[in-house]
Parts: structure tokens; C-alpha cells; sequence
């Protein structure tokens, strides 16, 4: 029997029941597939844009006038939408591990267009980040919980991380490098963290009332959240090729997630001695990746190319803020 949150209305956890899973795993791979086409997408119209646009409203103004960047924003949609479906009938701990394997998309669909052969490194890259994810957060075996806490609870463990983001998006001020794409895609993987909770608190209201949900403060702050992370995100893509921000982005907000679901649902986590090794043998395994992917020779090249055409573009058009 299907226990979704329309079924429950008392804002537990949706139960991983054989029923439940049938819905939620498909619609996470799906979200997933539609995450990693725009992420290819966006950052390929972002990494055009001027320099000086990062951060700021006038980025976003600058690629809504992208064919291709409206593509991939189109595939944001879809994939959200996805996302929410799978929030409505899976708990955060299984959806986010799925969503994670984007990466496994992204990085050969980016090397595909950019007509470049990936490696054993990129390979190994790429499954270690996804797989060192899943198995932390499958051997953390969170489980219960109640989505619809006091918002207090809420602010505790919120404001410390929305603190956190704001302290990464200000240590990544400077020229544009892997270290401020990497800086700026832990703040967007924080905030899209908080935003997968915030947006399986407000399905569970909108199965139970939709007037209510929308009288609650959860759509507003879905909004605020959505687009400060999305615009961090995008000036990360900006800052260096994907597979600099996106492995940090894939790695950080699965694993925020649960742990904040944990201290904001109550979630409880698996804490013996086994868990808490395969807990730490998946974090290892996910930096493993991580590190991978930064040295990973095929990346350094395209970050040489554009340091390059970036002195290139600078000596021809000395004084402008634009890099193309």
C-alpha cells in the first residue's frame, strides 16, 4: 500500500515500503539524468559570462539571454519536479544517494561535448564521489522522524549553515580559480542541502492542505534559498570546469541533508562501531574522489586553456571586466 505523505498526514517519514520505492527511486535516477544535463548545460553559458557578473543578479540576467542555459534551466524544472516526487513517497536518505549519481552523467556527457576521452582517473573520480556518498549515507541508516518539527528547530541547525555558506561564498572572493569554484559549490551544496529538507517538509503539507501549505512559511523560503543557492551554483560553474564544482556540490548536499533531517526531523542514525567505520570509510572514499577530479590531467588541461584565452582576451581588451 502507497504511504506517501497524502496517506500519512501526520508528517512522519514516508516509509520505505516495496510500493513507495517503486515511485521514489525511478523519480530520483530521473532527477538525477535531468540534473546532470543542466549542470553540462549551464555551466558550459556560465563559464562565457563575465567575470564580474558573479554573484549577482545581472549573471542570471546575462544567461536568461542563453538558448542553451534556458535548455538546461528547463531540465532544473524537470528535475525538481522529480526530486519533490520522490521526497513525497522516499526519505531523504534514499533519494539523495540516487540524485548523487548525477555525476556519473554529467562528467562524461561534459568530456563528450568538449570532444575529450575521459580517463581511468575521471572514471574512478566520478564513482568514488557517488559511491563513497551512497555508502555513507546506506550504512547512517537514518529511519523515523517527523517532518513537520517546531521552527525553532528549524532555526538552530539553519542559521549555523546558512552562517557557514555565507563564510565559504566570502573566502571564495578573488579571480576565478578551482579553489574559489570549489569554495562556492560547498555553499550551494549546503544550501541545496537545507532546500531538500524545506521541500519535503512543504510536500508533506500540500498533500495534507494545500491552502495551509501555502500559508506556511516553507514555499517562501523554498524560494529565497532556491535562488541564492542556484545563483552561488552558477557563479561556481563560472569559476572553473564542472568537474571542479559539481563533485563538491554532489558530495555536500546528500550528506548535509541527512544530517541535518537527523537534527531538524529527529531522524535517528546508526551510531555501533561498524557503522560509524563504514560511515568514515565512505566520507575517505568520496574525498578520494574529490581530489581525483581536481588533479585529474584532462581538468588541468581545460583550466590551462582557459587561463590562456583569458590573458589572450585580457591584452586585447585591456581595462574590461568581460574574459571573452
Amino acid at each position: 500500500m502507497l504511504e506517501g505523505p497524502a496517506r500519512q498526514g501526520d508528517g512522519r517519514q514516508p516509509p520505505l515500503s516495496g510500493e513507495n520505492l517503486v515511485i521514489a527511486t525511478p523519480a530520483a535516477l530521473g532527477a538525477a539524468i535531468a540534473f546532470s544535463v543542466s549542470s553540462v548545460l549551464q555551466q558550459r553559458s556560465a563559464r562565457d559570462a563575465p567575470e564580474n557578473e558573479s554573484l549577482s543578479w545581472r549573471l542570471i540576467a546575462d544567461l536568461l539571454r542563453r538558448g542553451p542555459w534556458l535548455a538546461g534551466m528547463g531540465c532544473v524544472l524537470i528535475a525538481y519536479a522529480l526530486q519533490a516526487l520522490a521526497l513525497a513517497f522516499g526519505p531523504v536518505a534514499l533519494v539523495e544517494p540516487l540524485i548523487a549519481t548525477e555525476l556519473l552523467f554529467a562528467v562524461p556527457l561534459a568530456s563528450r561535448l568538449r570532444h575529450q576521452r575521459l580517463g581511468r582517473r575521471e572514471w574512478f573520480g566520478a564513482a568514488a564521489v557517488s559511491g563513497g556518498v551512497a555508502v555513507f549515507l546506506v550504512v547512517s541508516s537514518p529511519e523515523g522522524g517527523n517532518a513537520e518539527p517546531a521552527l525553532a528547530r528549524w532555526a538552530v541547525v539553519a542559521l549555523p549553515a546558512l552562517v557557514a555558506a555565507a563564510i565559504a561564498i566570502a573566502a571564495a572572493r578573488g579571480p576565478e580559480s578551482p579553489r574559489r569554484a570549489a569554495l562556492l559549490a560547498a555553499a550551494a551544496g549546503l544550501s541545496f542541502g537545507l532546500l531538500a529538507l524545506v521541500t519535503q517538509s512543504f510536500v508533506v503539507l500540500l498533500a495534507r492542505s494545500p491552502g495551509t501549505a501555502f500559508s506556511s512559511w516553507q514555499p517562501y523560503v523554498l524560494a529565497v534559498v532556491g535562488i541564492v543557492g542556484f545563483t552561488v551554483a552558477q557563479s561556481a560553474y563560472q569559476a572553473a570546469p564542472l568537474a571542479v564544482s559539481l563533485p563538491i556540490i554532489d558530495s555536500v548536499e546528500p550528506v548535509t541533508s541527512v544530517l541535518f533531517a537527523a537534527l531538524i526531523f529527529k531522524q535517528s542514525l546508526s551510531i555501533s562501531v561498524g557503522s560509524l567505520a563504514g560511515e568514515v570509510a565512505g566520507a575517505l572514499l568520496t574525498i578520494a574522489g574529490v581530489v581525483a577530479l581536481a588533479r585529474s590531467p584532462l581538468i588541468l588541461a581545460v583550466l590551462a586553456r582557459q587561463e590562456r584565452a583569458d590573458r589572450a582576451d585580457h591584452r586585447a581588451r585591456p581595462g574590461k571586466a568581460s574574459r571573452r
